[in-house]
């Protein structure tokens, strides 16, 4: 139980500290550490160590080998990727993990500003990545300072990181980190845009994937002397939309979701379609993509097998159709349960501090959560900023939330590892 007179303190301290978090997030957005490739990432790391060593940290910075950027991002191997944790330990307990990852999208058009020269209009602060999602570390960082400084008393260990690469699937950033044992936390917050009303106890996986389907060339003028790949393609995505795209959005959530349309199973047929050679050529190779988007009560093996069985049911309709499936990325499915120690504890202290009451949902997209979450770590998503805002043109975020969120972060850890 958090003492009043401390809650008061830190409370009044974070609000001393609103000009602190918006300088922070000012400085971290002018670093443009865009992925791909990872430009800036150095630059981004050596002012992540001095800022959290300034605010009291014993900081770390671990360079991920080489030999694992060429496995996992071959084509991005030459730009080096870092680590920064930057830790509070006190006496034995438990340790509270804050993670949050410093790379953006590229800006793309549109904007009205310099997407890298961070602007102040009214609450807003525009600037990439100032949702997603450097306004959460900003969050972070702010409340840990407001803990050292007010001298709360902790039991146990208070862990901050920041990762690269969750823009590409986080197996260069988060994966690494708990892979290679860098941390080993009890409880995770990661501070991606859930929104400062709700959290994310979970997400859903996604399976990303092409099917390839080969014909056989010939002249457009003799037509019958060749296998038209695309006519073949046109068949098979439509018995996929009429037979399989039907039976995977039957199948619904237990969670609950943002909008009631969220807790369905989704599949997107034909989100890239390449092929052909030449305008008078019958294609003999045409891909599709897709893009599935899988529920935590399914099994992602049974997902990769129900396409191609939709697959190898056509071909035996069609002897002729050669087709295969090829898997490009999978990101498993995560959640915690909603009564869980972690989910309950923030959805109370949310609640007092903006005065209603925060919802536990499931994100649609997917999080580097489930790398904690494989790892047995409870874990939740809750950020300051606003999924609306993610990698659109003229990003912002609001300041007064960012203050907002550090102070049920600072509550959180004082009720987690409070004495």
């Amino acid at each position: 139980m958090v003492s009043g007179v401390l809650k008061n303190k830190v409370l009044k301290k974070i609000d001393e500290l609103k000009d602190f978090s918006v300088d922070v997030l000012k400085h971290m957005v002018s670093i443009p550490t865009v992925v791909p490739p990872g430009e800036n990432y150095k630059e981004f790391v050596d002012y992540a160590k001095e800022l959290l060593e300034d605010v009291g940290l014993k900081v770390e910075v671990v360079q991920v080998h080489r030999s694992y950027l060429e496995k996992h991002i071959p084509e991005m191997r030459d730009y080096p990727r870092y680590i920064v944790v930057g830790r509070l330990r006190k006496e034995k307990g438990p340790i509270l993990h804050f993670n949050g990852h410093y790379d953006v999208v590229p800006p793309g058009t549109g904007w009205k500003t310099d997407p890298f020269k961070p602007v102040i209009t009214g609450n807003k602060l525009y600037g990439r990545g100032t949702s997603d999602m450097k306004g959460g570390l900003a969050s972070i960082v702010t409340a840990v300072k407001a803990l050292i400084e007010v001298e709360a008393a902790i039991n146990g260990t208070l862990e901050v990181s920041m990762t690269p690469d969750e823009e590409i699937g986080g197996l260069c950033g988060v994966n690494y980190m708990l892979e290679e044992g860098i941390v080993k936390p009890n409880y995770c917050v990661i501070a991606e845009p859930s929104g400062y009303n709700r959290i994310w106890i979970g997400h859903k996986g996604a399976l990303w994937a092409e099917i390839i389907v080969y014909g056989k060339t010939a002249h457009a003028s003799t037509p019958w002397l060749g296998v038209n790949a695309f006519e073949k393609m046109v068949k098979l995505a439509n018995k996929m939309f009429t037979i399989l795209k039907p039976k995977i959005e039957s199948r619904t959530t237990k969670y609950e979701t943002d909008i009631p349309e969220g807790k369905k199973a989704t599949i997107a047929i034909g989100t890239i379609v390449k092929g052909g050679v030449k305008i008078n050529v019958i294609p003999d190779k045409m891909v599709f993509q897709i893009d599935r988007r899988v529920l935590p009560e399914e099994n992602f093996e049974d997902v990769i097998r129900e396409i191609e069985n939709i697959i190898e049911e056509a071909k035996r309709e069609d002897p002729e159709l050669n087709a295969e499936l090829k898997v490009l990325f999978k990101a498993k499915p995560a959640a915690i349960p909603p009564e869980a120690k972690l989910a309950t504890t923030l959805k109370a202290i949310v609640k007092d501090v903006i005065k209603e009451e925060p919802r536990l949902t499931l994100s649609t997209g997917f999080l580097d959560a489930r790398f904690f979450v494989e790892k047995n770590v409870e874990t939740v998503t809750y950020g300051p900023g606003s999924i609306s805002q993610a990698h659109v043109a003229n990003e912002y975020i609001e300041v007064d939330k960012i203050t907002l969120v550090s102070k049920a972060y600072a509550l959180l850890a004082l009720s987690l590892l409070g004495k």
